[in-house]
């Protein structure tokens, strides 16, 4: 891990990384939506490459650990791809209506932005070695922390409920990790 910066400065340099990804591939996506399918099936596969993986490993970088490569990667979206599906769902129902899919867009692309950002930042505050087991119900948490209860809004992560779940968690050893993630869930039940 880098320890030349506290894990404070960690957290809101990646939380600033995070913002300013979530609100360019908003941008993006949300122009991709006037011209609707198949411009948005096309920008979707760019941004995995723009913003996504580059935002993943910027993120690891800031912890001082090697970025993921496709290979190591792509196991690790399988594992959390239920999770993220009803983003990519609605995205890819409503997303599609030329000009009517620019909210639409803007706002998934928002969403899972920040969700895949706070995912990689609670993963790499832990440490190095990523646990797939764990990443389900981190998304899950990251869910609750993010409520969507209107499907015409995105509800910005508190900024100081965030921080407060990543310094919890820094440098645990996977058992301590896996009981605290599972001890924030059950606020939400």
């Amino acid at each position: 891990m880098n320890t030349s910066i506290s894990q404070e400065q960690l957290y809101d340099m990646s939380y600033t990384l995070i913002k300013k990804k979530a609100n360019s591939n908003s941008f993006i996506q949300g122009i991709s939506g006037i011209a609707g399918f198949p411009t948005t099936i096309a920008v979707d596969g760019i941004v995995i490459f723009s913003h996504y993986a580059p935002m993943i490993n910027e993120i690891r970088a800031l912890y001082g650990y090697a970025p993921l490569t496709g290979n190591a990667l792509s196991p690790i979206m399988k594992s959390i791809g239920k999770e993220i599906l009803f983003d990519i769902t609605v995205d890819k129902f409503l997303g599609q209506v030329p000009v009517a899919g620019i909210y639409f867009n803007a706002i998934c692309a928002k969403a899972l932005t920040w969700r895949l950002g706070m995912l990689f930042t609670i993963v790499s505050s832990r440490g190095e070695e990523i646990n797939r087991e764990s990443l389900s119900k981190v998304v899950k948490l990251i869910r609750n922390l993010t409520p969507q209860s209107d499907i015409f809004k995105f509800a910005k992560p508190d900024y100081n409920m965030f921080k407060k779940i990543v310094l919890s968690v820094c440098d645990d050893d996977f058992i301590t990790y896996d009981k605290k993630i599972e001890q924030a869930m059950r606020a939400f039940d």
